[in-house]
């Protein structure tokens, strides 16, 4: 579970969260929405324990938090499959890692490099990345906007999947996007 009480960060003399409130459970998608610049990375990034200047609390009993950014952040030394099998851990890592790339649309692309890779193809493997990780909690930042329609809604039932039995917080600009996960909506203005 995670609860967030009066959340506020600023950076100088601009505030981008105001007393944020907000919970979420161990299951479940909730879908973060605002307009660009008003604090949906900051967020994402302070519930990660990436970022830790703010004010109010962060209450979390998530014990592993798995993180797709924006972009990619991908090892360009590394094909895809090894991208993914760097956070396997210890057991069948490269079987699992070509199991989530085949999720994502990606099974003729497991040795490519991440430069061999359109955008879209790269924010496909850094979303493998994230899901192999098997975080009990798994934050999302725009995860589909460099797909098409078509590979959208194969994400978008994937995600949905997942958000079944693990806490999912995603952030998107895109209604019809968290309808169609069925996502819980906390709008940050």
């Amino acid at each position: 579970m995670l609860k967030i009480d009066s959340l506020t960060k600023s950076f100088g003399d601009k505030k981008v969260l105001d007393r944020l409130s907000f919970s979420c459970d161990s299951v479940g998608i909730t879908a973060v929405m605002g307009a660009s610049g008003i604090g949906k990375t900051t967020l994402l990034n302070i519930i990660a324990g990436l970022d830790r200047t703010y004010e109010g609390e962060v209450v979390s009993t998530f014990k592993k938090v798995a993180y797709k950014f924006q972009e990619p952040r991908l090892f360009d030394w590394l094909s895809a499959v090894e991208n993914v099998k760097l956070v396997c851990g210890d057991g069948d890592a490269d079987r699992k890692a070509r199991h989530w790339l085949e999720a994502v649309g990606l099974s003729d692309s497991l040795g490519k490099h991440p430069q061999e890779l359109s955008g879209g193809m790269q924010q496909r493997v850094a979303l493998a990345r994230a899901l192999a990780y098997e975080g009990d909690l798994l934050l999302l930042d725009e995860p589909f906007s460099a797909v098409d329609r078509e590979t959208k809604e194969r994400l978008i039932d994937l995600v949905k999947e997942y958000g079944k039995t693990h806490a999912v917080i995603l952030v998107t600009h895109d209604e019809q996007e968290a309808a169609a996960l069925g996502a819980t909506l906390i709008n940050i203005h």
